[in-house]
């Protein structure tokens, strides 16, 4: 999923819009020489661009490489391209969100994918799970997107995956508060739900 918008086009300047790079049409007036030469320019500067700016990282305000997010999956895994263009499907690590066909299952997903509405993400962390997903958390900024569903009460903090305090911390305050799922009767946990549901396993 990526919701970048293109690039706005501001009088003479030049733009990148996707991977290619354009210049604005050749001022009226030119000679046919001086005319063929910003021709000529400007098919080496496009084709100049076209290389070079899909290789340029992009970087957050602190200069940290950010990755492209794809899909949302549901409300604890997504799919992001690093800065090498390689996809890579992500656990959210130390959260349990539910599942489709769950209650709240749905809810959490659009979550999720609201707070990552802006296309872009920092992932930290390099452990796999057993399905081979890495095991990350999102960062936009200094918001740990982890952190920030299960503290609205979106998700569990699921041990499984070496829990911190914060992580705990975070659930006891949304059940206490009875956000999101909290505010529902006798919520289960995922893995519970997942033990009578196989077919969700």
């Amino acid at each position: 999923m990526d919701t970048r918008r293109p690039n706005g086009h501001s009088g003479g300047r030049s733009r990148a819009v996707g991977n290619v790079f354009r210049l604005p049409p050749p001022p009226p007036g030119l000679s046919p020489r001086l005319r063929s030469a910003y021709l000529l320019l400007a098919a080496i500067a496009s084709a100049v661009a076209t290389i070079v700016v899909p290789m340029c990282p992009r970087l957050d305000d602190a200069g940290r490489p950010q990755w492209r997010v794809e899909t949302v999956h549901d409300g604890d895994t997504v799919t992001c391209v690093d800065p090498e263009a390689r996809p890579w499907k992500i656990r959210l690590v130390g959260i349990d969100a539910p599942e489709f066909g769950q209650p709240y299952g749905e809810q959490a997903r659009q979550v999720l994918a609201r707070k990552l509405g802006g296309g872009h993400v920092r992932v930290e962390g390099d452990a796999r799970d057993q399905h081979g997903r890495l095991l990350g958390t999102l960062w936009i900024d200094d918001r740990d997107i982890n952190r920030e569903l299960v503290a609205e009460g979106w998700a569990w903090a699921f041990g499984g995956f070496a829990t911190d305090e914060g992580l705990l911390a975070a659930e006891a305050e949304a059940r206490r508060q009875r956000h999101g799922l909290w505010a529902g009767p006798d919520p289960v946990p995922p893995r519970e739900w997942r033990e009578l549901h196989p077919a969700h396993r």
